[in-house]
């Protein structure tokens, strides 16, 4: 998920070195056979926020001409001036607000975000034109405005606006499912740093530690990027390709196991095609259907598993 504390950032940092992705890179190794292809194009701001880019206008422009249906950004709407929201307006770029709260309360999970500037961008994008979801992440410390601000949204001409429940602070039982953590304390607006420690395999027997462990091997994982019809890819800032947002951070998860030299699957180094059709790609494939001799990545399991 998007990182929000310290020590999330530095890893950001050290996955991207700061970089961006490039018009170049977007023209030499996707190139437009297979924009021409794709349904949508869309910004979700795993390493950073995509507004940021400084070809962000550019790179959509070139995007949408190449032939994509739909292309689209994810943003927390508290950057860059209104001539940019402008020129982003009239790409035809569908524009996702992530605004969870107002004045008050949306820079507790939304850090550093004036909500002035914000409303300004609103302003300036759905003035030029441009289309405009709001999506509002509900925690206890904004859900009383939750009324409010969708009134908000319908003033300013927002297209929809989106109440989301946040798995941002879950953890797992130990059976590997999906649990919500008791431990988010939220006192006078501000958020608590969240414990990590938990009891998922305190004192559990090994016939207990045993299931786990088939469970993790059997489970069946519904993958929407491998899905026949609907494949998607997840390029992040650095260039680095996975199947989808939730390994967006390779470099801190289990990819290692699958691939020592990750300019296989970087597009500074390897074509899109070539990475597609490369290792690494087919032995997450083989993995998430099932094959006992693939490696299967946690990530997988935990985000997308089907519980028995």
């Amino acid at each position: 998920m998007c990182p929000r504390f310290d020590f999330e950032l530095n890893l950001i940092k050290e996955i991207t070195n700061n970089s961006h992705t490039t018009l170049d890179m977007i023209k030499d190794r996707i190139g437009g056979k297979i924009l021409s292809q794709l349904k949508t194009f869309y910004s979700c701001g795993v390493l950073g926020d995509g507004a940021m880019n400084p070809q962000c206008v550019e790179i959509y422009d070139h995007v949408k001409t190449s032939g994509t249906f739909a292309t689209s950004l994810s943003t927390n709407g508290g950057l860059r001036n209104k001539e940019f929201w402008k020129a982003l307006a009239q790409t035809k770029t569908r524009v996702v607000f992530a605004i969870d709260g107002l004045k008050d309360t949306n820079h507790l999970y939304r850090r550093n975000v004036k909500f002035e500037k914000l409303i300004e961008n609103v302003e300036a994008f759905i003035g030029a034109g441009g289309v405009a979801d709001w999506d509002f992440l509900i925690f206890k410390h904004n859900q009383h405005q939750i009324d409010e601000a969708e009134q908000m949204s319908k003033k300013l001409g927002f297209r929809s606006f989106n109440k989301k429940e946040t798995t941002r602070w879950d953890d797992f039982d130990s059976d590997g499912n999906w649990i919500q953590r008791k431990s988010i304390k939220i006192d006078d607006y501000s958020l608590e740093k969240v414990e990590t420690e938990t009891e998922n395999n305190k004192g559990l027997s090994m016939t207990q530690k045993a299931k786990i462990t088939d469970t993790f091997k059997t489970r069946k994982i519904n993958c929407y990027s491998f899905h026949q019809g609907n494949s998607e890819i997840y390029i992040a800032a650095n260039g680095d390709v996975s199947p989808c947002c939730w390994l967006g951070d390779l470099k801190i998860h289990e990819a290692k196991n699958i691939i020592n030299d990750y300019k296989k699957i970087n597009l500074n180094y390897t074509n899109l095609e070539d990475i597609l059709n490369g290792h690494f790609f087919k032995e997450l494939e083989r993995g998430i259907q099932g094959h006992k001799e693939a490696y299967r990545l946690q990530t997988c399991y935990h985000t997308c598993g089907v519980a028995a």
